[in-house]
């Protein structure tokens, strides 16, 4: 096994080494793997407009940051400095909204969103992407809007 790529995803008997526990399993899922698991779970256009039309500007704009990742992951610092967060307790707060709604709608979080810890010199560092489901239903629903991203105006 190379010391660059330490994780091994077969398939149909050929070895493909990945540089991260992540494209592994984003390469296992591509060829096939996990179906059942909620992150695949296709979403109604009716489910997927609800969701986002429950949800406070601040859950909007982080799902907003990582859908323009385009399915990449995004560390912790990077999505705090992007929405202007000072801490990571500030950024679980944002993605507290979003577990909160979803669970109030009966959805499994993890159909929004996925949460990857890893350790480098003993700190903690967060990678965060949506679902290859929530990417295409947001894809297909056009969304984000700019106006889905304002301020509501106070009246």
């Amino acid at each position: 096994m190379s010391a660059k790529k330490p994780y091994e995803v077969e398939y149909k008997g050929v070895v493909i080494r990945c540089a991260t526990q992540e494209e592994a399993a984003n390469l296992a899922v591509l060829l096939g793997g996990r179906p059942d698991a909620p992150e695949h779970a296709p979403w109604r256009m009716d489910q997927f407009t609800d969701f986002v039309e429950r949800i406070q500007i601040a859950q909007r704009r982080l799902l907003a940051a990582l859908l323009e990742m385009k399915g990449q992951s995004v560390s912790d610092y990077h999505l705090r400095g992007r929405l202007g967060l000072v801490s990571n307790q500030a950024l679980a707060g944002v993605l507290s909204g979003i577990t909160k709604v979803a669970q109030a709608m009966e959805i499994d979080p993890k159909r929004i969103y996925v949460q990857h810890t890893s350790y480098k010199q003993g700190q903690p560092e967060r990678r965060y992407w949506v679902t290859s489901a929530f990417y295409k239903a947001a894809t297909d629903a056009d969304w984000p809007s700019q106006e889905d991203l304002k301020e509501p105006e106070e009246g």
